[in-house]
């Protein structure tokens, strides 16, 4: 038993004649007669029985219709469902995840283009998640692509660095370091520092670079710009974070440029990357957004007077 022959079913008992079903079908008559014949030799019964030059459904052929029409209406709803994902005309479903710093600026922005240059009714279900979880989500299936910082290397999955986020110095009023014009990494050594969690990427780049800058006393323990903004104007300890629309306008706060040093004055910047898994098959519609989000938004060549610390 197959689709075809249910459907050959169905349309046979609707028009209860050979010709007229064959025709509506677009097979032969004989083709249409041997499958309805296969059909209830499989199941041991008849399913129709002859009137004349038409046909009949016998009354296993009206109980079987109804089990019949039942699941021919649900498997046409899913395909209609699945075309509906797919996007396979102009619109499409894609599920997307990203970490908290882009869901307001960035994300939005590019769906917005996406929708005005490519498919305005394809629909985007976004959820904000962490850069660790969202990656193992996007490994599960639970996202079609996600905006992240890179966590590691995974051969299956494709990074693209879409946008580019400076880090900054955040001090209170009071702060010697409020007066400057700049800071930089050796202005810094002299004083507690306050950043990220290591646990998240961000805060293990920001950990190598001041490592490397040879700056030991920094609490690495928290996770966004909130807390660290909070901490920086209530404290005397600098925060080292990203520049974004989560670091909250405070009283008594003062944002600074951090550079390399005062002679070349490289400012730092974190990459957030497009994810997604390139071994993996993707319906039209997220085929057509990585490819739009990859032209439009990969960054290219570092520009001048910038160092990516990831």
């Amino acid at each position: 038993m197959n689709l075809a022959q249910l459907r050959y079913f169905q349309k046979l008992a609707d028009l209860q004649h050979y010709s007229k079903a064959a025709k509506e079908l677009n097979i032969a008559q004989p083709s249409l007669s041997s499958s309805i014949s296969s059909l209830e030799k499989e199941l041991g019964i008849p399913l129709f029985q002859k009137v004349g030059r038409n046909v009949r459904l016998t009354k296993y052929g009206h109980e079987f219709l109804g089990y019949v029409n039942e699941s021919l209406e649900r498997i046409d709803t899913g395909i209609a469902m699945m075309h509906e994902y797919a996007g396979a005309g102009a619109g499409g479903h894609i599920d997307v995840g990203c970490i908290m710093t882009v869901q307001a600026r960035h994300v939005p922005r590019i769906i917005k283009e996406f929708k005005r240059d490519i498919s305005q009714d394809t629909c985007f279900d976004i959820k904000e998640e962490p850069s660790g979880p969202l990656l193992e989500s996007l490994k599960q299936d639970v996202y079609d692509v996600a905006f992240l910082a890179k966590g590691g290397d995974d051969e299956s999955i494709a990074y693209v660095p879409v946008i580019a986020q400076k880090v900054v110095v955040s001090v209170n009023e009071h702060s010697p370091l409020a007066s400057r014009e700049f800071v930089t990494l050796e202005d810094l050594h002299d004083y507690d520092l306050i950043s990220y969690k290591t646990a998240i990427p961000l805060g293990k780049a920001i950990h190598d670079l001041l490592k490397k800058a040879r700056i030991e006393s920094v609490s690495y323990s928290y996770r966004d710009e909130n807390i660290l903004a909070g901490f920086a104007a209530t404290e005397n300890k600098p925060a080292i974070m990203l520049d974004t629309v989560y670091a909250p306008s405070i009283d008594g706060l003062i944002v600074k440029e951090l550079y390399d040093d005062a002679e070349h004055k490289n400012s730092f910047y974190h990459r957030v990357y497009f994810a997604y898994d390139a071994k993996k098959r993707h319906p039209h519609c997220v085929d057509r957004f990585i490819e739009f989000v990859t032209a439009q938004y990969e960054l290219k060549d570092t520009a001048d007077r910038t160092i990516f610390i990831d």
